[in-house]
């Protein structure tokens, strides 16, 4: 598996809650050297998202205040394509041109609970042996750790800010 395809394959438009099993399916079809590549460019993709500037940005959005919040916020964020990804990594602020952010109970939700295990699990499944475990979580963010004042917030993220940002985070 080649970056290509693994992007056509995790850039997913379904609705929240069927992204893991849609993944799985698509998966499913690919051979175990496919798989196991897959998950390591999924690994590598998640280490270029662990940065402070992308958390300050989730921050900003939706409130993602622990390593696993942002950790779901960063799979969903790949679920959105190559070319998201990479305005997002060059411009954290341009998470405001994603639309349809998730809501949930009326607040935004970009969340995706254990899209980075699908293909292990999968795998294992398959084979009765792990794939090489890549915890990200593991590992401090790049970057210099945001600043979480208001007044620091809306100078480094102005438009997610005017968006976003309510009174009480």
């Amino acid at each position: 598996m080649n970056l290509d395809l693994f992007w056509q394959t995790i850039t997913i438009d379904v609705e929240i809650e069927d992204k893991n099993s849609h993944l799985k399916s698509l998966l499913e079809s690919l051979s175990n050297d496919d798989i196991e590549a897959f998950d390591t460019h999924y690994n590598t993709q998640l280490r270029r998202l662990w940065h402070w500037d992308i958390w300050g940005a989730a921050f900003v959005t939706c409130g993602c205040n622990t390593e696993y919040d942002f950790l779901d916020f960063c799979n969903w964020l790949l679920t959105q394509g190559k070319e998201t990804v990479d305005n997002i990594i060059s411009d954290p602020d341009a998470l405001i041109s994603v639309e349809n952010i998730p809501l949930k109970d009326g607040l935004p939700y970009p969340y995706c609970d254990e899209l980075d295990l699908v293909s292990g699990l999968l795998y294992e499944e398959r084979n009765g042996n792990e794939l090489p475990y890549h915890n990200v979580v593991n590992f401090a963010p790049q970057g210099k750790k945001f600043k979480s004042k208001p007044k620091l917030l809306k100078q480094v993220y102005p438009q997610l800010f005017n968006k976003y940002w309510t009174k009480g985070k």
